[in-house]
């Protein structure tokens, strides 16, 4: 809704992983080249792990879009599967049917698949996101899978990518474990990063003016984010939001106060004490006005009529917007500048 307001001609902070908008940080581009690397290698096994929202499928997206033709690349998203699952979608994913609906039927079948494509000197990839819902069983089945050798070496490479239990689960497999050949966590930007990824993607978005968010505004989101850029992309979104609502053509910092509880789930309200024990019975629940209230509700009904303000402020705009008939700028960036990689900075 804010986009025309500020000059944009795209979302700048959408919390869907968008590979053309990935910010490449110094651990991006090393996790980047990690995947790039299994792919590439005859004995490719790698782990990516990162807490939620760390751009695991951000970068996966990006090594997919920049995969050479010259490979069968079986992509697996849906991960809480039962002992045969595995099996059936790897062969969907090859475009083939199952000719045996057992596991043992579609081990052999996965098998023939795996020998005709190294035959052929097609390299298979297999990548596995939200691996860390996949079962013990999975693990082992993948495990299997990576093991198997064609004259070339191993038949399959692998690359998985999870949550940081999924690290935990891998390592709890020692022959697992030891086919893999780089283990990789992905942290939280940095405040520097921090900075440089709210400015990369307002670039991105078309946004050529004045900076948006100041130093000390992206000081506090790369606190309450701890560096996580989809917490990043919420916190921003929805500064710019209450910008837009309040038809301002600059960002408050006090607007985090009132959007952090909303935007990430943190309740400052005092919590109601629990009975010491079932027998006590509670005190009749008075009805309060606002001088009755308890310590922090002022506080929150302030911020409930700000809500209510901003979202009647929006409803007159979108209501002028579409009698003017007015529409969102569609003029490309020409101004977004290539990232220097890390190792030359």
């Amino acid at each position: 809704m804010y986009l025309d307001f500020f000059g944009l001609h795209r979302h700048p902070f959408r919390i869907t992983p968008e590979d053309d908008f990935i910010y490449m940080s110094q651990q991006h581009s090393r996790a980047y080249v990690y995947m790039s690397s299994a792919i590439w290698s005859s004995e490719g096994f790698v782990v990516i792990s990162g807490e939620i929202g760390s751009g695991k499928t951000t970068l996966l997206k990006k090594t997919i879009r920049n995969m050479n033709a010259d490979l069968k690349l079986l992509n697996v998203a849906y991960t809480n599967l039962e002992s045969k699952d595995l099996f059936s979608l790897i062969l969907r994913k090859a475009g083939l049917k199952a000719e045996d609906d057992s596991k043992v039927g579609m081990l052999f079948q996965i098998t023939e698949y795996l020998e005709k494509m190294a035959a052929e000197g097609t390299p298979v990839v297999l990548t596995i996101d939200e691996a860390q819902n996949l079962t013990r069983e999975n693990l082992e089945d993948v495990r299997m899978l990576a093991g198997m050798e064609s004259m070339g070496g191993p038949s399959m490479r692998v690359i998985l990518l999870g949550q940081p239990e999924l690290k935990k689960a891998v390592t709890s497999i020692p022959q697992l474990s030891q086919r893999v050949k780089l283990f990789f966590h992905l942290e939280g930007l940095t405040p520097k990063e921090t900075a440089e990824y709210i400015d990369y993607r307002l670039l991105v978005s078309g946004h050529g003016g004045n900076k948006l968010f100041d130093k000390d505004t992206v000081q506090e989101i790369h606190e309450l984010a701890r560096g996580i850029p989809r917490l990043i992309n919420k916190l921003c979104d929805g500064m710019m939001m209450c910008a837009y609502a309040e038809d301002r053509p600059f960002i408050d910092p006090h607007d985090l106060k009132n959007i952090r509880k909303d935007l990430l789930g943190e309740d400052d309200v005092p919590k109601v004490k629990t009975p010491e024990t079932a027998s006590h019975k509670a005190d009749p629940v008075p009805t309060l006005g606002m001088s009755q209230a308890p310590e922090g509700f002022g506080d929150m009904a302030k911020t409930l009529q700000r809500i209510a303000s901003a979202l009647e402020s929006i409803d007159e705009r979108l209501a002028q917007m579409s009698s003017e008939g007015t529409s969102p700028k569609k003029e490309p960036a020409d101004n977004v500048k290539s990232l220097t990689p890390f190792w030359k900075k």
